[in-house]
């Protein structure tokens, strides 16, 4: 019979190793241990802790909070975030994954909600559970165990949540104006809708124009908003060479006081150098920080 190693189990449920370790600690199920002291966790087993993710939700910890608060999680999100452990964090951010992936949005909520309760900001809770929420949707759906219609609920699940939180912010009359959003090709509406909760949340004017927009278009924006700040979130390129020639063109439209920010994942180290920009943020936080440097 086979055996798997935590970290194989992890990649198998979709979930992080240390937490894998620390249920077969907790005795959930059947493990051996290797000469070297090492956990094993034979196929069996790796079934058995599949069946109780997907009935609980969360298993065992969260399982075991659920209980607590409700089969719906109707208790007070002070109440679980208060209750919840140190590494409670990463707990709920595995719970997220799986109420995301179920569709159920209300317990998405009560999550972020939780978080906030404890003292995170909007934005750094909706970044702790949605992004790696989504990287593990992105790792299934390379195993061929995400379906379409389940990643486009997630996605607008995510998206609502983020305008949901967005509208609960202040307003700020008199913040600098930003906008943004992803060029042409890219479809990817998360990360710039991150970035749009992310600057309002500080004090900015923030507005995402979306995303799959071509060059030209960030231009014309930029002549009616007359933005400080221009995002452009780059998760995905079809045509790099051509990125690069009409990224550079939009820029050279640009009034001079206009900052221009890139990030994301194919913002790398080949293409940036190509590219004629004011910053490069390799985070939410790391935008955020750089922008306080561009409020008028």
């Amino acid at each position: 019979m086979a055996h798997y190693s935590p970290k194989q189990v992890a990649d198998r449920l979709g979930v992080s190793e240390s937490s894998v370790k620390r249920w077969l600690d907790q005795g959930a199920v059947p493990i051996l241990r290797t000469a070297g002291g090492h956990r094993r966790v034979s196929q069996e087993s790796v079934e058995q802790l599949l069946e109780q993710l997907k009935a609980t939700s969360g298993f065992p910890r969260l399982s075991e909070m659920a209980e607590e608060t409700g089969p719906e999680l109707s208790g007070s999100t002070v109440d679980i975030a208060a209750d919840w452990r140190s590494n409670a964090v990463e707990e709920i951010a595995e719970f997220f994954r799986i109420s995301l992936l179920d569709g159920d949005e209300r317990k998405c909520r009560h999550l972020v909600d939780a978080l906030i309760d404890r003292g995170h900001s909007p934005s750094t809770a909706a970044d702790l559970l949605i992004t790696p929420a989504m990287h593990g949707f992105g790792h299934m759906w390379e195993r061929g165990e995400l379906s379409i219609y389940q990643e486009r609920r997630a996605c607008g699940i995510a998206v609502e949540l983020l305008a949901s939180l967005k509208q609960q912010l202040p307003v700020h009359s008199g913040g600098g104006v930003a906008i943004g959003g992803a060029p042409e090709g890219d479809q990817y509406q998360l990360p710039t809708a991150m970035v749009e909760l992310a600057l309002s949340e500080v004090g900015w004017n923030a507005k995402s124009l979306g995303c799959n927009l071509p060059m030209p278009e960030f231009a014309a924006a930029v002549q009616e908003y007359r933005p400080r700040l221009l995002w452009i979130s780059i998760s995905w390129l079809v045509d790099e060479h051509k990125f690069v020639r009409d990224f550079n063109a939009m820029v050279d439209l640009l009034p001079k006081q206009t900052a221009v920010l890139i990030g994301g994942r194919a913002a790398t180290d080949s293409l940036r150098p190509r590219l004629r920009y004011t910053g490069h943020c390799d985070s939410i936080r790391h935008l955020v920080d750089l922008a306080r440097r561009f409020e008028s």
